[in-house]
């Protein structure tokens, strides 16, 4: 039998993410067309054998936890110094087709300053956990300006009104436009490049590119270049209540419609190459179909994909009333893909009305950082999806994590579902886990753990509707659920009553801080054995970060008492150390990322403010509600920009917060982008103090 031709890929693949170790493995081809592995012992040495790249990628990572106890992440690696090959002969098949990585917000809160060996990591990384499908919108905003300029806009129209980079995701999603000083035709030109690497790679490594495909949105002043064209403003962001306003959309039952898609998957074919795997979502978290019907308007989205590409794949967002059975009823259901973003639609409709659809999860916002995941409802839904999976329609796992650099057990253990249709068996796996993640089997840190399992990640936290947060004052907003962690107070908007950094979230912990406390202590206990390993690092700045920003919530009702509020900057002084211990915590590494695409230091500095805006105030005034949406644990946020902040409400009073993110945002300071201290020492020094 002939090598196929991708085995050169799964190698370099291997190399990269296993270093020496890749010298001792073999690399082989599995018949059939399902994605499956195989790993065993020939000669002396270990054969990973697979169906494609990602099952071979799959099977070294499953080598790697279950042999050779380590771990390969995006928080820390754990590599042994030797590779056995295995005593038994392991295999693994998956019952999904699809497994999709990232809502299309993974592109602002995690992705959007990347350079090729960042993505090149990351597409490993996806490999290895069994993605075979991921969305993509870098470089994609090269379609609206080729395209729309065949529709009467001149190229500075559209620079203007094409966001940064750091806020791209939420124009494709038809939300936002003509923000943070827009872009430039060299940006635009350099993400496309670095598009087409991506998406080569994508293709050798066997992930499904998802492009954006056409929804109608369009510039201001369509209907003026382009007469008798069907308009329909579209209002607000959030279901026409509150935030910036959205673009124009361009009615998609109509000719006008037809002809702007055509020249949109054209220009996007000979940009980037055949695709046929479009994301559209017609009135996304609000909108306005103005006349038409939405079974007319998903018919026209629907002939335009078809007439793009004949073999076309529809990839529509289950989240806030959407989608519609009237879509599906004017629709080919069978091309279509419906990702269920927290796992919980579904139930209620008894699936997607014959539609193929994703169990997903959305285990953060914004990509906020709190511990936070629910490990049972995880283990256990392979047990509760048996029935749609057996029918056929449940075809793909989601994880719809709105940034992808948090809590690595939850990314585990859901990316295990991949290859089993049983419940996990937690108690074995967290213990598996952690011997992998440390490369040993220690008894503080599985103890730890066993603790963090029945407290942080012991539960969603009581998903609640978001009219509950806000008070009931549009009954538009009862579809959107919040479903996340509670923020660190110390991010919040300062005031004696602080509960809560983003409008958007739970105002409680969903747990008792005292299991958190008890769980860190048991982990520092470990250091004298697990010290030198990265991945443990890693998460001990995890748990300790999660403490402090316990320990500030708890003393928020003392915060008129002057004692109390040196206690609380003291607690965020602490943390900001602890924080720039880690690289993946360094506000100066994320501005730097955004600064070194600027082709010149206007540029930069352009991009750097577009970056701070979206950690902190998120956009402009009229972005008010999102404050905070995306707020980070990071050195320099905490002891920068959140510390002056409470220092300030300390010594004046409330303020004009949302000027003062934006007057901050338009600084340029520079942070630090190496790590430095020792984070043992700081989690130390906070255990002293407890003991005093």
């Amino acid at each position: 039998m002939s090598t196929p031709d991708w085995i050169p890929a799964a190698q370099e693949s291997l190399r990269r993410l296993a270093g020496p170790l890749a010298d001792a493995f073999d690399v082989r081809a599995l018949p059939g067309t399902d994605d499956r592995f195989e790993i065993r012992a020939e000669g002396g040495r270990t054969v990973l054998a697979g169906t494609g790249p990602v099952a071979v990628t799959s099977a070294f990572a499953h080598y790697l936890r279950h042999v050779a106890r380590g771990q390969v992440g995006r928080w820390g690696d754990n590599l042994p110094s030797t590779a056995p090959p295995p005593a038994t002969t392991l295999t693994a098949t998956s019952p999904y087709r699809y497994r999709v990585a990232y809502n299309l917000t993974v592109a602002g809160y995690t992705t959007p300053f990347y350079d090729w060996d960042q993505w090149q990591r990351e597409l490993d990384l996806l490999a290895a956990s069994g993605v075979n499908a991921a969305h993509l919108t870098l470089g994609q905003e090269a379609v609206w300006l080729e395209a729309f300029g065949e529709f009467g806009y001149t190229e500075d129209e559209l620079l203007a009104w094409i966001v940064p980079p750091s806020h791209q995701p939420w124009q494709w999603l038809n939300n936002i436009h003509s923000f943070g000083g827009g872009t430039t035709r060299g940006l635009i030109e350099r993400r496309a490049e670095l598009a087409l690497r991506v998406l080569a790679r994508m293709r050798e490594l066997g992930i499904r590119p998802i492009l954006p495909g056409f929804s109608g949105t369009v510039p201001g002043g369509f209907a003026d270049r382009n007469p008798g064209a069907t308009v329909v403003p579209q209002g607000l962001w959030f279901m026409d209540v509150a935030g910036p306003a959205r673009p124009d959309w361009l009615d998609t039952s109509t000719p006008h419609y037809a002809r702007v898609a055509e020249a949109f998957y054209r220009r996007q074919r000979e940009r980037f190459g055949q695709s046929g795997t479009w994301a559209v979502d017609l009135l996304h978290e609000g909108g306005r179909i103005g006349d038409a019907t939405l079974a007319g308007a998903a018919s026209g989205v629907e002939r335009a994909m078809r007439a793009a590409d004949p073999d076309y794949l529809w990839v529509v967002q289950a989240w806030a009333g959407n989608p519609r059975e009237e879509l599906f009823e004017a629709c080919d259901r069978d091309r279509m893909l419906v990702l269920d973003l927290t796992g919980d639609t579904w139930r209620g409709q008894g699936g997607f009305w014959g539609a193929p659809w994703g169990f997903g999860i959305l285990p953060n916002y914004g990509g906020r950082q709190g511990l936070y995941g629910s490990l049972p409802d995880i283990a256990g839904a392979p047990g509760e999806l048996a029935g749609p999976l057996a029918s056929g329609e449940l075809v793909a796992l989601t994880n719809m994590a709105e940034g992808v650099q948090t809590n690595p057990v939850v990314w585990d253990l859901f990316a295990d579902l991949t290859w089993t249709r049983e419940p996990v068996d937690l108690d074995a796996w967290l213990a598996d886990w952690v011997h992998a993640r440390y490369g040993a089997a220690d008894p503080d840190a599985l103890a730890a753990w066993r603790l963090l399992r029945t407290s942080a990640y012991a539960t969603w936290g009581g998903i609640m509707p978001m009219e509950e947060e806000f008070g009931d004052f549009d009954e538009k907003l009862s579809d959107f659920k919040v479903y996340a962690s509670t923020d660190s107070v110390f991010a919040a908007t300062p005031s004696h009553t602080a509960d809560q950094a983003s409008a958007v979230g739970p105002h409680r912990l969903h747990y008792d801080p005292a299991q958190v406390e008890a769980a860190w202590r048991l982990l520092l206990a470990a250091a004298p054995r697990l010290r030198d390993r990265d991945t443990y690092r890693h998460d001990l700045v995890d748990v300790t970060r999660q403490v402090l920003d316990d320990r500030g919530r708890a003393l928020v009702p003392d915060l008129a008492s002057a004692d109390a509020q040196q206690r609380f900057l003291r607690l965020i002084d602490l943390q900001d150390r602890l924080l720039a211990t880690r690289p993946e915590h360094l506000l100066g590494r994320w501005l730097r990322d955004a600064h070194r695409w600027g082709a010149d230091e206007e540029e930069s500095r352009q991009l750097e403010r577009a970056a701070k805006r979206l950690v902190t105030v998120w956009g402009g005034p009229d972005a008010a509600i999102l404050t905070e949406y995306a707020n980070r644990n990071w050195a320099g946020l905490m002891g920068d920009y959140y510390r002056t902040r409470w220092q300030t409400f300390f010594d004046q009073g409330s303020i004009d917060w949302n000027a003062h993110g934006q007057q901050w945002a338009d600084q340029p300071t520079e942070y630090p982008t190496e790590p430095q201290g020792d984070p043992i020492e700081i989690a130390s020094e906070l255990l002293q103090g407890s003991q005093g």
